[in-house]
């Protein structure tokens, strides 16, 4: 598109002022490709991430981009919180976070005069890692409380008490927040709990340490493909998590997520405040559609819309 650029630069330069504008159309792809006039498939797009969700947007807008070459999808890395600050302040026309805006998010959006657009696009959770030498493999809903806010030693697989160092992704992380709001209800982090400062750093330090547990997205462990995964498969561990009242402990996984089975549950959208006719709207239409829906299945997550398949069963009398 760089190339593009300049020879129309050099086609219009002898053009008068008068006629440029007159021959706009003529002219219309040196426009294009900018963040402010672009088209569904060209033209440039910041757009702002959890950080707990870095594989899969990386791989989607890779995708993309392959696919439209002339589309140029800007990635920043981020809290749930700098996202939505970055779309209010008209630093992104795009986000992809793993919960829906709060009330007073939404008010002050409101406050300019619209709220922006969202499609719920894949289903992921909070996933609890450890060592493989941790006698540990299933925590009820309500251990994970009291560990988080007790500091309490729990019994590990053979009955023994176990003592627990619990780890963090990242500070002002979405599973921080989601841990904070939705499981222990705003109740002070005991004095086992630290954190890190990504979550690739929570997992190589699990990957050496026992008796540790750290909270990360399922998103970075959920392809079994990923060099990630394999570097770590034969060091650490998924730890079981049981739905409050319940013995029955559940991994992270797209049977689980469907079912809603898994304790730790949470869904994927991506907001946009651009209109229809639009780089952010195109992104938004291919992570939503089949292409994107597919990658995310390959991924491991669970997409939130699955092609449905007709089979013709045809039966001998």
């Amino acid at each position: 598109m760089k190339h593009k650029r300049v020879y129309f630069q050099r086609a219009c330069k002898p053009l008068l002022v008068f006629a440029l504008f007159v021959s706009l159309a003529s002219c219309s792809d040196y426009f294009k490709n900018d963040y402010n006039d672009n088209s569904p498939t060209s033209g440039k797009l910041k757009v702002y991430y959890d950080e707990g969700l870095e594989p899969h947007v990386i791989n989607q807008a890779y995708t993309f981009e392959a696919l439209y070459p002339n589309a140029d999808i800007e990635l920043f890395q981020s809290t749930e919180s700098q996202a939505v600050q970055a779309l209010y302040s008209d630093s992104c026309q795009a986000i992809m976070i793993s919960r829906l805006m709060n009330e007073a998010e939404r008010r002050a959006f409101e406050s300019k005069g619209y709220i922006p657009n969202y499609t719920a696009v894949a289903k992921s959770g909070v996933l609890l890692i450890t060592n493989l030498q941790t006698a540990l493999t299933h925590l009820s809903y309500e251990e994970i409380i009291q560990l988080l806010s007790k500091s309490t030693s729990i019994k590990d697989s053979t009955g023994n008490e176990l003592k627990l160092n619990i780890l963090f992704d990242k500070n002002n992380s979405s599973v921080i927040h989601y841990m904070l709001d939705s499981v222990v209800k705003q109740q002070k982090l005991s004095s086992i709990c630290s954190i890190l400062n990504s979550s690739v750093e929570s997992i190589n330090y699990v990957a050496v340490h026992p008796n540790t547990i750290a909270f990360i997205d399922f998103a970075w462990l959920s392809d079994k493909d990923d060099s990630l995964f394999k570097a770590n498969q034969h060091k650490i561990k998924f730890i079981a998590v049981s739905k409050p009242g319940s013995n029955i402990g559940e991994y992270p996984h797209q049977s689980s997520l469907k079912l809603g089975n898994y304790a730790l549950q949470r869904t994927v959208y991506f907001y946009r405040k651009t209109g229809d006719f639009s780089l952010a709207k195109g992104f938004e239409s291919f992570v939503a559609g089949p292409k994107g829906q597919l990658t995310f299945l390959k991924q491991g997550l669970l997409p939130t819309r699955q092609s449905e398949r007709a089979l013709d069963i045809k039966t001998k009398n």
